[in-house]
């Protein structure tokens, strides 16, 4: 099952490619210009690429855990949920 924001944030890197490599076609420069484009195009779309397949593969593992040990799972949850209103409850009182 194809996670959607991995397909989101894929789709937005290879959107950022395309409008990248149009700018700098439809300027007149000179072939290294050209090449460091498309070679930073590359390295963006594999480090996109590398990014979906850790997400998935920490969603998928993550998964795994807490249909293992539910309660744990559950403990966990709970504990990230209060550190995260905690943090959140801060934040907002030292903006006033």
């Amino acid at each position: 099952m194809a996670n959607p924001n991995n397909e989101n944030f894929g789709n937005k890197m290879n959107g950022l490619n395309h409008e990248i490599k149009n700018k700098v076609q439809a300027q007149p420069q000179d072939p290294s210009l050209q090449e460091l484009a498309h070679t930073a195009g590359e390295r963006v779309g594999v480090m996109a690429s590398d990014f979906a397949n850790s997400t998935s593969d920490y969603v998928k593992t993550s998964r795994v855990y807490v249909q293992e040990n539910p309660v744990k799972g559950v403990a966990i949850a709970i504990a990230a949920g209060a550190i995260a209103g905690s943090l959140l409850t801060m934040a907002m009182r030292s903006n006033k």
